[in-house]
This record gives C-alpha cells, structure tokens and sequence, in this order.
C-alpha cells in the first residue's frame, strides 16, 4: 500500500499499461503492454484483430523494462499519452510516459517512442522532467491511471482531447478533460528542440476535475482499482459512438483482486453519453491468449 494513498493498491505494486504501436485498421492492431511490480517490470506486444472476436495474440514475448532504453529508471508507470501529430511517423510513434518517481516523491514524466517493427525498441526522446513544471492541465493531479481519446475531439481546431482518470489522496477516482495542441507536420523531424522543450503541444485544462462515481454511472459503476482503458479496434467512432476497454482490479470485500474488464460505448456528439456494453469478465479467461499472467 503506497502510504499517500491510503485507499488505493497503488500502481507502484500492480500497474498495466497498453498504448497502440501500430494504427492500421486493415490488418491488425499492435498493442504494447507493460505489467508488473515495482522493480519487477515487463513489456510485451500484443496483437488484437479488427474482426468481430477481436482476436487477440502474443506478438513478442515479455522482456524487462529495463531492456528497453526508453523505461530505464521508470520504477512505477503510471499512464501514456499519445503525442498528437507524432504517431505513424518515420515507422515510429511517440508517447508522453508519466510515472512517479519512488524516490524523489515526484510526478514525472519523459516522451519515449516505439518503433512499429520488430523488435518494437522503445527510445527516449526527451528526459525526465516534474509534470508540475511542464503541465498546467495536470497541475491538480495527484496520482493519474490512464485516459481516454474523447470520440469525435481529436484534431479538431488543431488540438486532441482527453478523458483524464486520477486518484486524490484519499484513494476517490476522479476524471478531467485535457486538450493538447497538435505538432507541426514538419518535413525534417531531425530537430526535437521544440518537441523537448513541450513548447508546441500546450495542454489545456478544458473541464475541471470531477468524480467519476457521479458522471460515470451507465459505463463505470462499480469500478474496482482502475488500471487501464484502451480503444477498441475497429470500434472506433462507429454508430454514432466509440468503444473502450475498462480493465481494473476487482476486488469486493473478503475476496483476493482480480484483474478483470468491461467494454464500454462513448458517443461522439457534444454529450458524449456512455453506457456499458459489457459486463465485468475475468481477463483470465477471455484475455487468455495475449494477456496471460499479467494479474
């Protein structure tokens, strides 16, 4: 129990992150996977189809954290956000990379980007700085868990918006809508000044934080410890609505946790009512093939 966070199991025990190393609709989703205790970290990448099961596969097995450049010194990820207008770009996408730094106490993060082909490296693009110090929508955050693409919001008047899902101090999950400003599409991307420096991709905190037990109730009532939310392939702005996977760590009392998931619908229009697609399953049994042994 990570002692600022009396109500939680925290991510510095158990955490699961995915983010998309491979976008093509017409063949199949790449997915990257982080899962682990503190210190005893591994990554895999995983495949999950667009067809209608979803089918889903091990693409590359588990290795340490550590083996790749870009999580050296990362004891406990906490979330990704994609850089806007930096994915598919010279056979590589980047990511923001928050984590918490066991150490120094802090909120960190570093932009790192992973290669779309084997052996999928994963390299640093900036170093490590405070997210108090480069984030003004985060500013308020304590403890984030993952986000949330908002349907229909992405590149519009050059800015992505995002569902963002925290913890306070007091173990409550909580969730903002952050907007970042897409990158330039510049034909030489040898010069990361600007990239480093966060001076082109201003975030902004477009609604405040709010509990996500009032503005959840269709899709998230009943969520255990959160731990990750990843789009649906192929179910994307689809009907009027997109689709996510909610996985999080359900455990009732007098019960042992387990990692379980739910998919859940988001709409598109300015609402953006959700409801619950499915209900919670044992990620053991339907994740069997791709996402075996991470609990």
């Amino acid at each position: 129990m990570h002692t600022d966070n009396p109500g939680l199991l925290a991510p510095s025990e158990a955490t699961l992150l995915m983010f998309a190393t491979d976008m093509d609709p017409e063949t199949r989703k790449l997915v990257h996977v982080t899962y682990g205790a503190q210190g005893n970290g591994k990554r895999r990448i995983i495949s999950i189809g667009t067809d209608a099961a979803h089918t889903d596969a091990v693409v590359a097995a588990d290795r340490p954290w550590a083996d790749s450049p870009g999580l050296k010194g990362v004891t406990s990820p906490l979330m990704t956000l994609p850089v806007p207008g930096r994915d598919l770009v010279d056979g590589g996408s980047e990511h923001y990379l928050f984590w918490h730094d066991e150490g120094t106490k802090q909120l960190k993060y570093r932009t790192v980007r992973t290669v779309h082909g084997a052996p999928y490296t994963i390299t640093p693009v900036t170093d490590d700085r405070a997210v108090s110090a480069h984030w003004e929508a985060l500013k308020d955050v304590v403890w984030p868990v993952t986000s949330m693409p908002v349907p229909g919001r992405q590149g519009v008047d050059g800015r992505n918006e995002s569902y963002l899902f925290h913890y306070d101090t007091e173990g409550r999950l909580w969730y903002s809508t952050i907007s970042i400003g897409r990158h330039p599409d510049h034909s030489d991307h040898s010069d990361h000044t600007d990239r480093a420096n966060h001076a082109d991709h201003t975030d902004v905190l477009v609604t405040e934080a709010r509990p996500v037990a009032d503005w959840w109730q269709a899709s998230l009532k009943g969520i255990g410890q959160l731990m990750e939310i990843h789009p649906v392939p192929g179910r994307q702005n689809a009907g009027g609505a997109s689709e996510f996977y909610v996985f999080h760590q359900d455990g009732r009392p007098g019960t042992a946790r387990k990692l379980t998931y739910r998919r859940i619908a988001v709409a598109t229009d300015a609402e953006h009512a959700d409801t619950l697609v499915t209900e919670d399953r044992p990620v053991a049994d339907w994740w069997s093939t791709s996402l075996k042994g991470v609990a």
